[in-house]
């Protein structure tokens, strides 16, 4: 069984994200975002909201792993105030739809990289396509070491990438593999974060040109994306979006 990574002192993480929070909402923003998360904290800990958690378990059962948001350590919840992002793995369905706006793309010599990455659902799913490599970027020491668990234990039928890796890390801090990009994103960051994560990808692209898709699912911090002139939407929906970098 993996070793459990060390986790930051809940004080660090909520240092990095008030100095954040201050600059980006100001004084009154910041107060008006914790009162929220305190009291969604607490809606939470209600029964009724708990059994609604286990409707993502279908994959779960089929694949004998753990990647539901119903089975989340407390420590985890209270992290998720100061990472601003809840929780929440990307549905089978969701993610198939989205793959097949890519169904020409020879994926054997890509890297695919899911930023946010949970308790890996989405590294497995990834896995049954002929991915170079599959890595997952989580900053959540107990999501990631779940995510290990999970990839030792996904010895299925159809799998077709055999390297897949977690690694725990702020998503501003990854560098970017020197190989074809699939960039996946399921609404993993405040819009702060995720221009960092794109200057990062721009910055990368631009000292080494290569082929990269970028596809964002749920995309609530669109506007990020508006002005990158390096990148072209390729996909539009409401639910999702997929991107090209100008190559």
């Amino acid at each position: 069984m993996p070793e459990l990574v060390d986790r930051p002192p809940l004080r660090n993480i909520a240092g990095r994200w008030l100095r954040d929070s201050l600059r980006v909402r100001g004084a009154r923003g910041t107060l008006k975002y914790l009162a929220e998360q305190s009291w969604e904290v607490l809606k939470d800990s209600m029964p009724e909201r708990r059994r609604s958690r286990f409707g993502d378990i279908d994959y779960d059962c089929d694949y004998g792993v753990d990647t539901t948001w119903a089975r989340l350590p407390w420590r985890v919840r209270l992290r998720e105030v100061f990472s601003e992002r809840l929780y929440q793995p990307t549905s089978p369905d969701e993610f198939d739809v989205i793959m097949q706006h890519l169904a020409s793309v020879d994926f054997s010599q890509f890297t695919f990289i899911d930023m946010g990455s949970g308790k890996g659902r989405v590294l497995l799913m990834a896995a049954m396509y002929p991915f170079r490599h599959v890595i997952g970027v989580e900053v959540q020491p107990d999501l990631h070491a779940i995510a290990e668990q999970n990839i030792e234990m996904f010895n299925v039928s159809g799998r077709q990438c055999t390297r897949i890796e977690s690694l725990c890390m702020d998503a501003r801090e990854f560098q970017f593999p020197q190989t074809p990009l699939l960039v996946y994103l399921f609404n993993p960051f405040p819009d702060y974060v995720l221009r960092n994560v794109l200057e990062n990808l721009g910055r990368s692209l631009a000292e080494n040109p290569r082929i990269t898709y970028v596809a964002y699912n749920a995309p609530f911090e669109h506007h990020a994306f508006v002005g990158l002139d390096w990148l072209e939407r390729i996909v539009h929906h409401e639910r999702y979006q997929v991107y090209r970098a100008r190559v």
